[in-house]
């Protein structure tokens, strides 16, 4: 008995240790960004590097939000992954109402297909969506942008809603086709408030695709009126010298609308991936 007790333990301190590694070798990327981001350009290139600041300068942050293209591109990106986020939001209601309370000819096929879009990697679409978009006069711009984004990150957003419609009880919504409520007055005031974790699990997986996408932003964009954040933030990177104050400050103020979504919307997100796995 005291041995199990004894092997228990040991098992929890290595867990609890393990744990503790890998939330440092998580948090420390971004420790490093916000040290470097306070540094001068002398404390940055010394060589060793140093952890310790020994002079605190705003120089690099008042670069990047007065000298340089990145407030532009911050507006584009919001552009962007607000407007991808709502679209895929609705679509994603949408296809995953039907497919959880509908059964048609060829459904089997469609759901294993949106599980086939799903998994398309965008180095193997930016070719043929370069072609297309060319042709028909899409390139730099917000379509060009926001209509990629959408067709990667419906499917997931498809699959997830339909398992939280999959766990609405039918006879909540035959008691409000009673009361003369329709297809989609069931679908807004009953399914969705219930599916509320589901939708922001959604939003926040679509927002964060969108916001970080780097391949069909720098592809299909030309100009700086359209450029998005990791692209500007590429901008920084010369032939010979990467300015590295510039990258970590801008990085840091990249970062901020993320971190503050997640810490809003934490509960909700960790409820929405639990309660939302994908079933077939």
């Amino acid at each position: 008995m005291i041995r199990n007790k004894k092997t228990e333990a040991v098992k929890t301190v290595l867990t609890y240790v393990f744990l503790t590694v890998m939330v440092v070798i998580s948090v420390f990327p971004i420790v490093w960004m916000l040290d470097s981001s306070l540094k001068g350009s002398s404390e940055i290139y010394s060589s060793p590097p140093t952890f310790t600041i020994h002079e605190v300068t705003m120089e690099n942050y008042v670069r990047v939000l007065f000298d340089s293209g990145i407030p532009r591109a911050f507006l584009n990106s919001v552009i962007v992954s607000v407007t991808a986020t709502l679209t895929t939001l609705t679509l994603g209601c949408l296809a995953g109402y039907g497919f959880s309370r509908y059964r048609f000819k060829g459904r089997r096929m469609l759901y294993v297909g949106l599980l086939y879009g799903q998994m398309m990697p965008a180095v193997v679409l930016i070719i043929p969506v370069y072609l297309v978009f060319s042709k028909i006069g899409l390139i730099d711009s917000y379509f060009s942008l926001i209509l990629p984004d959408v067709a990667i990150t419906v499917p997931l957003a498809t699959l997830m809603l339909k398992s939280f419609f999959d766990g609405v009880p039918v006879e909540l919504e035959d008691a409000a086709r009673i009361d003369g409520a329709s297809k989609l007055g069931i679908l807004w005031k009953i399914i969705i408030p219930i599916a509320k974790p589901g939708l922001v699990s959604v939003a926040i997986y679509t927002f964060l695709s969108t916001w970080e996408e780097f391949i069909f932003a720098l592809n299909l964009t030309n100009s700086s009126s359209i450029r998005t954040l990791p692209i500007a933030i590429n901008m920084f990177k010369g032939e010979f010298i990467i300015d590295w104050g510039a990258i970590m400050s801008s990085g840091a103020v990249i970062s901020l609308p993320v971190i503050l979504l997640f810490v809003l919307c934490n509960k909700a997100f960790v409820k929405g991936l639990s309660e939302g796995g994908v079933k077939g």
